[in-house]
């Protein structure tokens, strides 16, 4: 009883110990041929994308983790949007909680722009179908982009109230518009139903500890709310661990983090998608509780954006070529961290090379 309660006191006050286990890929099945040319893909700097970190974890052990371009293995990189999945991660450990509900309307913590007449809830911030205005365009039209103005200029002060003062442009729930203003719109919620003083300490008291991320720093705006579209940074490896805990439907080690309901809500079709119509697009981009699909979308004629990528892949996405993908069919996580100023990677190619070269 005593060495149960010393465990317990030390995986409460330092987090979890993981260990990964590694192997060699051939041990695994993988095709010798197909995985050099992947690999090579991966690091061609003549393609224009520039990795810097490769880490793929498939069927119980890493079969691949590589740094380049002088990066470290234990060094943190910024995540860019991948943050936005932690975020969801943090708000489905306060629902279990019960400190906050996602039927929660945004207008019980902040004023909503005058012409809004249907209040977005926090479900809808989830789905990034709040109804509110927004450019997400970065360098290519930073005069008109709110997301560059959130960051960097009249909304970096308070970025939450910055977006929740964006006028309606739609009825909440009804189209889909990828917005960090709404990621940040909830990191707001969230600080204001814990208070600032836990809301401080919660990314680590309720996820990073539990999972043993050591090398975790997320920027705070002015007002204290950690900037959840955007500034998360973390080593390659800890961000795998993050995969792993929802590759293993929201346990670690054996503990229970994350509710499994929440692990499903999170790559299941955001309800926009069941509504709105799209035109003239191939493929279209499919999306859950601020996690990317590879769905193709019910009774319509386009395709899913990875087609050599299994349907029940689930991805964090940032900018710069940043990657976190988990597929349970294959038991597979991939985290690839990049710095692609110039090219962007190509990430159908990618991920479809990595899995031909699977069993």
């Amino acid at each position: 009883m005593k060495t149960l309660l010393l465990f317990f006191i030390i995986f409460q006050a330092h987090g979890a110990s993981h260990k990964w286990s590694y192997a060699d890929p051939s041990t695994k099945g993988v095709d010798p041929v197909k995985w050099n040319k992947f690999l090579e893909f991966a690091r061609d700097t003549k393609s224009g994308h520039s990795t810097n970190a490769l880490f793929i974890y498939y069927d119980g052990a890493v079969i691949h983790h590589s740094t380049y371009n002088g990066f470290k293995k234990n060094q943190p990189h910024r995540q860019w949007s991948i943050s936005k999945s932690f975020t969801s991660a943090l708000v489905g450990i306060a629902v279990q909680k019960k400190i906050i509900d996602i039927e929660t309307p945004v207008k019980k913590f902040y004023s909503l722009h005058k012409n809004t007449k249907f209040g977005p809830t926090l479900k809808d911030l989830l789905g990034m179908s709040s109804g509110l205005d927004w450019n997400e365009g970065y360098e290519g039209s930073p005069l008109k982009s709110n997301v560059i103005a959130m960051l960097y200029t009249e909304g970096f002060n308070d970025m939450a109230t910055y977006t929740a003062s964006r006028p309606s442009k739609s009825i909440p729930g009804e189209k889909f518009y990828y917005s960090s203003g709404e990621t940040n719109l909830i990191m707001g919620m969230l600080k204001k139903s814990l208070g600032i003083n836990d809301y401080a300490s919660f990314p680590w008291t309720a996820l990073f500890d539990p999972l043993g991320i050591k090398t975790a720093t997320w920027e705070k705006d002015q007002s204290g709310t950690f900037v959840g579209s955007s500034y998360l940074y973390m080593s390659p490896e800890d961000l795998a661990k993050f995969g792993l805990l929802y590759l293993k439907k929201g346990k670690f080690l054996g503990k229970k983090i994350l509710d499994p309901e929440w692990v499903e809500f999170s790559h299941t079709l955001a309800p926009p998608f069941y509504k709105m119509k799209i035109e003239g697009k191939e493929k279209v981009e499919t999306y859950g509780a601020q996690w990317w699909l590879n769905l193709d979308l019910p009774g319509k004629k386009n395709t899913r954006s990875y087609p050599g990528f299994p349907t029940d892949a689930y991805m964090a996405l940032g900018h710069h070529g940043q990657i976190l993908a988990i597929v349970p069919s294959k038991k597979l996580i991939i985290v690839r961290n990049g710095a692609d100023k110039d090219e962007r990677l190509d990430k159908i190619k990618f991920f479809k090379l990595l899995v031909e070269a699977l069993p």
